[in-house]
C-alpha cells in the first residue's frame, strides 16, 4: 500500500460543518485532504504537521464576499467614519473631533452619511459642516458612494461656484433657495476623487493591510472588487498588495465597459493573483437599449461576465431587457450575467428573470443596516432584498457585503437574511426570510461556483480556506448567530488570522 503523503495542518477534536460524523480534517498543498474520526487522520501526521485543537469547536468554509470595493472600504476602514451617527448632532460632533486631528488646511474625508438613516431626516447643512470643520476643506461621502457634501473650503478649493465651471456629465449640484450651493453633490464622486489628490503608496498599503485584516477577523477568505472604474493600472497595483502579502484573501477584480478596447492590456498586465472578474455596468438606465445590449454581447462573446448594479427598477429592467437581447447574439458564451444588490424586484420582474437566468448578488446586511430606510416605504417593502421568492423561482444567488457601504460581516448579514430584521427592530419583508443553512451557501458554496473557485465546501481536492467557529452556525438563533466570532481564519492551507493573537510575517499571503 502507498504511503499516505503527511499533512501541512491537522484540525482534531472538534465539528466538521457538514459532516456530523467527523472530527478533525486534513490539509496538504493548500486543499483539504481528508476528514473523518481524528484516529483515522493520524496516518496524515508527520514531524513537520502543524496541529490545531479545535477543542469542540466547529470547522465551516470560508466565506467569499462577492461585491465589496477594497480600496474604498479599505480608505474607511483606516479613516473617520460617520456610520453609527443617527442624529446631525451626533454626525457634526464626529466631524468635529476628526478636524481637530487633521492639520489645518489638508483635506478631512469622512465617509457614511444617509439622510434616510438620520432621525433628522436630512444631511448636514453647508452652514453647520463650515461651523464644525473650519479650517479643513472637507469631503463626507454618502454611504451609498453616489454623493458627498463639501464645506465652504472644499467648495472654493474645487472652483465649483466660479461662473466658468462646468460640471461633469451627468453630475447635480443641489442648491438653495437663494440659489447657493448647499454643499450637497450627486454623480461626481469620480471627478472628486481625481482633484481631492491620490493618498500615497505607502498610505494605500497600510489601509490595505487594515482592511485585510479586518476581512479575515470576520471569515472571509476571497473577495471580488466590483469597483466600475478600475483600470489596468489599479487592477496592477491591486495585484501588488496580493503578491506582497498585505492582501491575504483570494481576490478578483472587475472594470467599467470603457475598459473593453483595452481588455488586452489589462490581462497581459495582471499575472494571476488578481482574477479579472468582468465587466460592471453601472447607469445601464441612461444607456440606450441598442447600445447597452450591444457592449453586454461584446463582453459574451468575449467570455466576460457581465455585472449591473441594480437597486431601483428602473435599472433592473434595463438590465433585463440588455441580456434579453444580447444572449440570444452569444448563445455559445459561457460567461454569467449577474444583477448586482436586487435591491428594488417588483413581482412582476420575477418571471423575466427566471427566464433570463442572471445571479442575483444579494446584500442581506443591508436588511440589518438600512433597514430603517426602507421600513420608512412600507408600500415598496415586500419587493425589497428579495431572497425566498427568488430562490423558489430558480435563481442562483450569492450574497455580498458592498462594502463599505455595510461592514464585510458574514455572520451578522446572515443572521439578517434568516430574521430579516433590522438593528432598530423592523422586520423587512419576513416572507422573504431563507434558513441558516440556505443563507450560509450564499457566502459559501453558491459564492464559489459564481468566482470558480473549487471552495466554499469541505470535500478532498477543495481549497482549504476555512474559518474555526465557536459553535456550529447552522443549529444557532439569530441573534446569536449575529454575535458569533472567527476564531481562526485558514487561506490555502495557512492561518492568516487568530482571535487574540496578532498578525504576523509568517501569517501574510494566501499565495
Amino acid at each position: 500500500m502507498a504511503a499516505v503523503a503527511k499533512a501541512d495542518l491537522v484540525l482534531h477534536d472538534g465539528a466538521v460543518l457538514g459532516h456530523p460524523d467527523s472530527d478533525s480534517l486534513a490539509v496538504t498543498g493548500g486543499e483539504i485532504t481528508a476528514y473523518g474520526r481524528f484516529a483515522a487522520l493520524k496516518e496524515y501526521i508527520g514531524p513537520r504537521t502543524s496541529l490545531l485543537p479545535l477543542q469542540g469547536r466547529a470547522i465551516a468554509p470560508g466565506f467569499i464576499d462577492s461585491h465589496l470595493h477594497f480600496m474604498e472600504a479599505a480608505a474607511v476602514a483606516a479613516g473617520n467614519s460617520v456610520q453609527r451617527c443617527r442624529t446631525i448632532t451626533e454626525l457634526l460632533a464626529d466631524l468635529r473631533i476628526a478636524a481637530g486631528r487633521t492639520p489645518p488646511g489638508n483635506w478631512l474625508r469622512a465617509f457614511g452619511c444617509d439622510e434616510s438613516l438620520i432621525y433628522d431626516r436630512r444631511g448636514p447643512t453647508r452652514a453647520e459642516l463650515d461651523h464644525s470643520t473650519p479650517k479643513n476643506p472637507l469631503r463626507l461621502r454618502h454611504q451609498t458612494l453616489h454623493a458627498s457634501w463639501l464645506n465652504s473650503r472644499a467648495i472654493a478649493l474645487l472652483g465649483l461656484e466660479k461662473p466658468q465651471f462646468q460640471p461633469p456629465p451627468g453630475a447635480v449640484l443641489i442648491r438653495e433657495a437663494d440659489g447657493r450651493l448647499s454643499g450637497l453633490v450627486i454623480g461626481m464622486e469620480e471627478w472628486l476623487s481625481a482633484r481631492i489628490g491620490r493618498v500615497t503608496s505607502a498610505d494605500a498599503e497600510a489601509r490595505a493591510r487594515v482592511f485585510s485584516r479586518e476581512l479575515a477577523a470576520a471569515g472571509v477568505t476571497s473577495i471580488t472588487d466590483a469597483t466600475v472604474r478600475n483600470t489596468a493600472e489599479d487592477l496592477a497595483a491591486l495585484e501588488r498588495l496580493v503578491l506582497s502579502g498585505v492582501i491575504v484573501q483570494r481576490t478578483a477584480a472587475m472594470a467599467g465597459p470603457h475598459n473593453l478596447p483595452a481588455l488586452h492590456e489589462i490581462t497581459q498586465r495582471l499575472k494571476g493573483a488578481v482574477r479579472f472578474a468582468g465587466i460592471k455596468f453601472t447607469g445601464v438606465e441612461r444607456w440606450t437599449p441598442p447600445q447597452l445590449a450591444g457592449a453586454v454581447a461584446t463582453a459574451l462573446r468575449d467570455q466576460l461576465d457581465c455585472a449591473f448594479h441594480c437597486t431601483e427598477v428602473e435599472e433592473l429592467d434595463a438590465a433585463l431587457t440588455a441580456i434579453e437581447d444580447a444572449r440570444p447574439r452569444v448563445p455559445e458564451s459561457a460567461a454569467r450575467c449577474r444583477i448586482e444588490h436586487g435591491g428594488m424586484i417588483p413581482l412582476n420582474f420575477l418571471g423575466r428573470l427566471a427566464a433570463a437566468a442572471p445571479w442575483v448578488v444579494t446584500n442581506p446586511g443591508f436588511i440589518h443596516y438600512r433597514g430603517a430606510k426602507y421600513a420608512g416605504e412600507p408600500g415598496l417593502l415586500p419587493f425589497y432584498y428579495r431572497a425566498r421568492s427568488l430562490l423558489d423561482a430558480g435563481l442562483r444567488m450569492a450574497a455580498a457585503s458592498d462594502a463599505p457601504v455595510t461592514p464585510p460581516k458574514p455572520l451578522l448579514a446572515l443572521s439578517a437574511a434568516v430574521s430579516r430584521t433590522s438593528q432598530e427592530g423592523y422586520a423587512i419583508a419576513p416572507d422573504e426570510a431563507l434558513s441558516a443553512r440556505e443563507a450560509f451557501a450564499q457566502w459559501t458554496s453558491a459564492a464559489a461556483e459564481l468566482a470558480r473557485l473549487n471552495a466554499g465546501v469541505i470535500a478532498p481536492g477543495a481549497l482549504a480556506d476555512l474559518i474555526v467557529l465557536p459553535a456550529d452556525p447552522l443549529s444557532l438563533p439569530p441573534a446569536d448567530l449575529a454575535r458569533l466570532p472567527v476564531d481562526v481564519t485558514i487561506i490555502n492551507g495557512r492561518v492568516v488570522y487568530e482571535r487574540g493573537r496578532p498578525l504576523n510575517r509568517n501569517q501574510e499571503g494566501a499565495a
